[in-house]
C-alpha cells in the first residue's frame, strides 16, 4: 500500500536504518526543494503495516517540462522488491500526472549500474534519461579507519599535500553558522566557477541549503585560511553515518601550497568526530575519458584513496506527449 508521509519523524525514522541512501532523500532536502518553489511529496509504500520503501517525489518546473523526479531513491528495504515499489510509484504518478501538469517520471536511482538493473527498469517502460541527474559514478573513501590508516591509503602526492599545506601556514575553520558560512563561501565560489567555466547555483539555493541542514547541525563548512585570507572550502552535509563532499571552491595558489587538500583532511577529521565511517566525494570522471569536465577533480578526489561505485544512470518514464519536449 502507498500512502503520503506527512510526518518527519516517521520518514526520519525509516531513512536512518535503511542503507544506501543520501541527503538527497532527506526531510531537508525536501524542505530545501519547496523553498525553491517545487512541489514535493513524500511517498511511503507499507506492507503488512510495516514501511519498506520511501521516495521523495519532486515536482520540477522545468523550462521543457514539469515532471516528477526521485532523487537518488527510492530508499528501499533490501527484502522488498524494487520492481513492486516502482509499479507502485508509476500507478501514484499515472493517476496525479494530468492534475499535477506533469509529462514524466524521472528517477535517479540508487542502484548500481547493472545490466540486469538496466532490465529491470526497462521492462516496466523507462527508458534512459537524455541527461545526468545527480552524479553516477562517485567516490568514496573508508574514513571508520583511524588516522594514519587514512593517510597511508591516500596518494603519495596527497598525503605530501596535507602535511605541506600545514607546514606553510595553511589553517582550517569548522564553520556552523550558516550566514558567515555563505559569506565566505560565496566570493571564492564565485571565482572557482569564474576560473572553469561551469554554471554555478545561485547564493540564493546555497542559502537556503545551510539553513535548512543547520537547523539539527547536519551541515559544517571547512573554510581553509593561508596569510589570513580565505584560499578554498568546502561545504559538507552529515547523513546518518556519512558525510557528503557536496560544495567546492578555492584560489589558484603556487603549486605548493593547496588549501584544499586541507579542507578535506579537516572535513575527515571533523566527519570522525560526528561518528561517520564514510566520506562520499560526489562526482567523478570515468577513467577512460580524459577530457571529461570533471577529470581534474577526480585525480585530486582518487588521491585520498578509497573506491568508485557506478550508480544506474537516471531513468524516464513518460506520462504525456510533452515528454518528448523534456
Amino acid at each position: 500500500m502507498l500512502k503520503e508521509i506527512t510526518d518527519q519523524n516517521t520518514w526520519n525514522e525509516y531513512i536512518n536504518k535503511v542503507s544506501p541512501n543520501t541527503f538527497l532523500h532527506s526531510w531537508h532536502w525536501g524542505n530545501v526543494q519547496k523553498a525553491t518553489g517545487e512541489g514535493v511529496r513524500r511517498l511511503g509504500i507499507y506492507k503488512n503495516d510495516s514501511l519498506v520503501a520511501v521516495a521523495q517525489l519532486v515536482i520540477v518546473n522545468a523550462k521543457r517540462g514539469r515532471h516528477y523526479l526521485i532523487p537518488h531513491g527510492p530508499i528501499i528495504n533490501s527484502e522488498y522488491p524494487i520492481a513492486d515499489c516502482l509499479s507502485q510509484i508509476i500507478n501514484y504518478v499515472k493517476q496525479h500526472a494530468s492534475q499535477d501538469k506533469c509529462t514524466a517520471l524521472r528517477v535517479a536511482p540508487l542502484i548500481t549500474n547493472t545490466d540486469t538493473n538496466k532490465r529491470l527498469f526497462s521492462g516496466l517502460g523507462f527508458r534512459p534519461a537524455p541527461l545526468h541527474v545527480h552524479t553516477e559514478l562517485t567516490w568514496v573513501v573508508d574514513i571508520a579507519l583511524p588516522e594514519d590508516q587514512i593517510l597511508s591509503h591516500m596518494r603519495k602526492t596527497s598525503r605530501h599535500a596535507i602535511r605541506n599545506a600545514s607546514k606553510n601556514g595553511v589553517q582550517t575553520q569548522i564553520v556552523i553558522n550558516p550566514s558567515e558560512a555563505l559569506n565566505r563561501f560565496w566570493p571564492l565560489y564565485q571565482q572557482t566557477t569564474s576560473r572553469h567555466g561551469f554554471v554555478p547555483f545561485s547564493r540564493s539555493f546555497l542559502e537556503k541549503q545551510l539553513n535548512e541542514f543547520s537547523s539539527d547541525n547536519s551541515i559544517f563548512t571547512v573554510i581553509a585560511t593561508y596569510n589570513n585570507k580565505d584560499t578554498a572550502a568546502g561545504i559538507f552535509i552529515n547523513t546518518n553515518d556519512k558525510v557528503f563532499y557536496h560544495h567546492g571552491s578555492s584560489l589558484k595558489l603556487s603549486s605548493n601550497i593547496s588549501p584544499a587538500h586541507a579542507v578535506q583532511w579537516a572535513a575527515i577529521k571533523e566527519a570522525k568526530m560526528r561518528g561517520a565511517t564514510q566520506l562520499n566525494m560526489w562526482g567523478i570522471a570515468p577513467q577512460d575519458q580524459p577530457n571529461h569536465p570533471f577529470a581534474g577533480i577526480t585525480v585530486f578526489k582518487r588521491g585520498f584513496g578509497g573506491k568508485e561505485i557506478d550508480y544506474m544512470h537516471a531513468q524516464d518514464f513518460p506520462l504525456a506527449p510533452g515528454y518528448w519536449k523534456l
